[in-house]
């Protein structure tokens, strides 16, 4: 029989009615740690402000691109059919827990799904429930599997974040990827790197945009006067994140107004 994967996956982190705006910006810094993009938020509970942006600190990339649905009846409708497992510190109530690493080992080797030759990527999400209660009955009933993340002391309870980044780790020790090469050549690039070299040049241009500024103006070209304005000041490359963080906030907090006074 042959074991061997035939066809790519695509794993996906789904967080259900989230509370904490921090956990989710902590979830996409840790699916920056393991290489994954695809974050799904199911009815999230929580505003997103600045504060999550610092949570993902350089792993904004999947908060920024994240996915959200209202309610599993969206989810559905627009989620690839493929292999839902729901993870969860709680027995009983009818559900049968599994061991997580177990289940991946299972299902890697069983599954006909990932033995047919397609270019086509097989879906697999990760379902991860609110902070207070975890997932619902009704949050797991169409989960084909609901499982444990392994613990070691008397506290099974997880911290969402570091649940769905021990879980991501899990996920890598069975179904592999390419590791974070950190040689020494990288590291003295990183320390080489000129504040320059990570100007947030778009964030600020789309800004000024957005507040009604010309930027074709050659006479007085407001975007070239802030610039070198911000440069001058010689910041750090942090300073120019937290910099770019706040753009980008302040963008979203202008379209959702602007979207506000359409509606009335």
């Amino acid at each position: 029989m042959n074991n061997q994967i035939q066809r790519p996956i695509e794993l996906r982190i789904v967080l259900v009615r989230s509370i904490y705006e921090r956990n989710v910006g902590a979830t996409s810094r840790a699916m920056a740690n393991m290489g994954f993009q695809n974050l799904i938020l199911v009815g999230p509970q929580c505003e997103f402000t600045i504060e999550a942006n610092k949570a993902a600190a350089t792993g904004q990339y999947a908060f920024e691109n994240k996915t959200v649905y209202a309610d599993w009846k969206e989810f559905y409708a627009n989620e690839p059919h493929g292999l839902q497992i729901a993870l969860t510190a709680r027995d009983g109530r009818g559900r049968q827990v599994q061991d997580f690493v177990t289940t991946l080992l299972e299902f890697k080797n069983t599954s006909p799904e990932l033995k047919k030759s397609s270019e086509n990527p097989f879906v697999i999400h990760l379902l991860f429930g609110p902070e207070d209660w975890g997932l619902s009955a009704e949050d797991i009933q169409y989960a084909n599997f609901c499982c444990s993340i392994p613990t070691y002391g008397d506290n099974s309870s997880l911290n969402l974040a570091q649940a769905t980044l021990l879980a991501m780790h899990i996920y890598r020790s069975v179904y592999g990827g390419e590791k974070t090469r950190l040689d020494g050549q990288q590291k003295l690039k990183a320390l080489q790197k000129k504040p320059t070299d990570v100007f947030p040049d778009e964030s600020l241009k789309a800004w000024l945009l957005e507040m009604g500024f010309k930027l074709d103006q050659k006479k007085m070209n407001v975007f070239t006067v802030l610039r070198r304005m911000l440069l001058q000041n010689a910041p750090s490359v942090k300073e120019f994140r937290i910099l770019e963080i706040v753009l980008q906030q302040s963008r979203r907090k202008l379209k959702e107004l602007n979207d506000l006074k359409k509606s009335k």
